[in-house]
């Protein structure tokens, strides 16, 4: 199934990115708020991107100075409720099509925001029951495949800040914008329809079931 079509968006989450001096990306935020059309970006020195973003963040990637994104931040317009967690990426290569996880936890030591690799993640004591929730998607088109977040942690807006920072990491990497088909949970429906990401997502089609990841399992792969 194709992405949905960009005329049919209308305004919506767009991208601001700063670059400092040199040209040189600083970071780039997804920003939601109708100031530009949804899925347009705007690049600017960093203080002017200071301005212009505002306070319509929803979640800004911080590049390191070797140029990958290092930080996750979330702004106002996606924070968890009382948290701010930080995350851990889980590249699926072997996956047909290759997968991404983005997976947000708190505690354990990483402050919040950090982005960790699988190395990483794996010297921390950190399990799946750990998580708060994880998002995944196929680089490759930008289709989101699940989103997941744990019982005790919903009704917090915990997925609509994985969504946020998958946006904000796939855009700062130049991969396309993310979207959705129609197959659902019933509590990815109850998400979808009240999410301001729901212009990027179809119809619901089929009633997927309920998934909750047995308890020991690797984070991100249940």
């Amino acid at each position: 199934m194709p992405p949905p079509s960009e005329d049919s968006l209308g305004a919506g989450w767009w991208q601001c990115a700063a670059v400092d001096a040199d040209g040189r990306a600083r970071w780039l935020a997804v920003v939601a708020s109708g100031r530009h059309p949804g899925g347009s970006r705007v690049e600017l020195p960093e203080p002017e991107a200071v301005r212009a973003a505002g306070g319509d963040v929803a979640c800004r990637a911080e590049h390191g100075p070797d140029g990958p994104v290092q930080r996750l931040v979330l702004g106002p317009a996606a924070g968890i409720d009382g948290v701010p967690p930080w995350f851990a990426e889980i590249r699926e290569t072997t996956a047909r099509p290759p997968a991404a996880n983005l997976v947000a936890f708190t505690g354990f030591g990483p402050p919040p925001g950090e982005l960790l690799d699988e190395v990483r993640l794996a010297e921390l004591p950190a399990r799946t029951e750990d998580q708060l929730g994880a998002v995944r998607w196929y680089p490759a088109t930008g289709e989101v495949d699940q989103i997941y977040v744990q019982p005790a942690w919903r009704r917090r807006h915990v997925g609509s800040a994985l969504v946020a920072a998958a946006a904000a990491l796939s855009y700062a990497r130049d991969w396309p914008r993310l979207w959705a088909d129609g197959q659902r949970t019933e509590l990815g429906e109850r998400f979808r329809n009240a999410s301001p990401w729901r212009a990027r997502t179809a119809e619901l089609t089929n009633l997927a079931a309920p998934m909750t990841p047995p308890a020991g399992t690797p984070p991100g792969r249940g």
